[in-house]
């Protein structure tokens, strides 16, 4: 009877025959004797099994040369921690990093003050020069006052320019209504291109005879421009 080189049970052999077995790692029983290695079969699976051996070995390896690496950064994460590291030199790294931390604050806040400038050019200054010269025959006059109820903020992520009401407050005027508001507005029809209104019934303190005196623009109302423009007609001046 011819033996099989790799059983998996000895079930039913005879006992002497049992003893030519040996059970492998492999859970499985193989045949003792010389020079098996040399059958093809069995010299593959052994081949394999090297290999498998060999490849544990070294993964093993490598978690260990990982774990050796890890409890070095720990070894020293804890003494920083408990201020093994000398004085002076955390010291040094602090201060080092407080200036550069300033200087980048620098940065951005110069950063955001140049920006914070270009959008008040061009949402709030040129929208009101471009108003004032669209509506107006003296926008030099009208100018503070369309600038006073304009603001330049953030909408959604967009800069956008926000009209004020006469407290202010945002509101939801558009562009376009601020003019018509100050188109219609009586107190600078004498100023508005197209109007024919002489000023009367503007209020101040500028009537009568004589010439009147000179008159703050930024800062006066709009009634207060309307009476000077009426005394300078009626006086002959500017």
């Amino acid at each position: 009877m011819a033996l099989k080189a790799i059983l998996e049970s000895l079930d039913g052999l005879p006992d002497a025959v049992k003893s030519e077995y040996k059970k492998g790692d492999d859970g499985k029983f193989h045949l003792d004797v010389e020079g098996i290695d040399d059958h093809p079969g069995v010299g593959a699976l052994k081949r394999a099994k090297d290999y498998e051996k060999s490849e544990r070995q070294k993964v093993a390896k490598q978690l260990s040369d990982l774990q050796a690496q890890l409890d070095a950064l720990t070894e020293e994460r804890d003494g920083i921690l408990k201020g093994a590291i000398p004085k002076g030199d955390v010291e040094k790294l602090e201060n080092s990093y407080k200036e550069k931390l300033a200087k980048r604050e620098k940065e951005l806040s110069d950063q955001i003050s140049a920006l914070t400038g270009n959008l008040q050019t061009m949402l709030v200054d040129n929208v009101a020069q471009s108003m004032a010269s669209k509506i107006s025959k003296a926008p030099e006059l009208i100018l503070p006052h369309i600038k006073a109820r304009l603001k330049a903020e953030f909408n959604e992520g967009k800069a956008v320019t926000r009209v004020l009401d006469k407290d202010g407050n945002p509101s939801a005027f558009s562009i376009e209504d601020l003019q018509k508001e100050m188109v219609a507005n009586p107190s600078f029809a004498p100023i508005i291109i197209g109007s024919k209104a002489s000023g009367s019934g503007a209020e101040g303190g500028h009537g009568g005879s004589g010439a009147p005196g000179k008159l703050d623009y930024a800062k006066a109302s709009p009634k207060e421009i309307a009476a000077h423009i009426k005394a300078s007609k009626e006086t002959g001046g500017s």
